[in-house]
């Protein structure tokens, strides 16, 4: 235990160090996340909508050559999607037996939670305005692992829809614990500490058997060090 008390001191004096030398900044962020999915699967019978959630985590940037810089995250993220019955699906074979059976009311709204490990990385050029502002746009990559999910039925989507009666929707594990995807959008700074940031991602694994891949805007606020 003394050991490691050590090495995350050590570990906190030289990122102190670093961030004095104004190339290595870290800090806390979180923000908005509203996030869906691309595609439709059954589309007379129900449609995605987004959903809002939050993200919060840690954050770092470095940079590489002025104006160019890294930058990269962990972060407990909220994703998923909100699911609308219409009246239609009833008329589905398959899928009306499955809403009666569940007992799934019509015109209602299923909101799934997915709760994700968010780890981006991005590429950014940085446009000085002044001493005090300054804006740059960013491209990148993420990965996110899914940690847990939940739904208005009390399921979680990760693990749990294989227990729907006479499923013919989900598969076992349905949603995808894995994503990997691109993103881009822009870094706000003020003061040197305070950054807003605000970026669209685009996830390229299917969630699901259905052709719906992962989309997420975020708007978020960070103090960095």
């Amino acid at each position: 235990m003394k050991k490691f008390l050590l090495a995350v001191a050590t570990a906190l004096l030289c990122i102190s160090s670093a961030s004095a030398q104004d190339e290595f900044m870290w800090g806390l962020t979180g923000g908005l996340n509203v996030s869906g999915f691309s595609g439709d699967y059954r589309s007379e019978s129900f449609n995605h909508g987004t959903k809002a959630g939050f993200n919060i985590g840690l954050k770092a940037e470095y940079e590489i050559a002025e104006p160019f810089f890294i930058e990269g995250a962990f972060a407990l993220s909220g994703k998923g999607f909100s699911l609308g019955y219409s009246k239609e699906a009833l008329n589905d074979p398959n899928l009306g037996d499955v809403l009666v059976a569940n007992r799934i009311e019509l015109d209602s709204k299923n909101k799934v939670d997915l709760w994700y490990l968010h780890i981006p990385f991005n590429f950014g050029y940085k446009f000085e305005i002044n001493d005090y502002l300054a804006v740059a746009p960013k491209v990148g990559v993420y990965i996110d692992l899914g940690l847990w999910g939940s739904d208005s039925y009390d399921n979680n989507p990760f693990t749990d829809y294989d227990n729907w009666k006479d499923n013919i929707y989900f598969e076992n594990n349905v949603f995808n614990r894995f994503d990997f995807g691109f993103g881009f959008g822009a870094n706000f700074w003020a003061a040197q500490h305070f950054e807003l940031s605000t970026g669209y991602e685009m996830g390229m694994v299917k969630a699901y058997k259905a052709e719906s891949k992962p989309r997420n805007w975020y708007l978020n606020l960070a103090f960095l060090f």
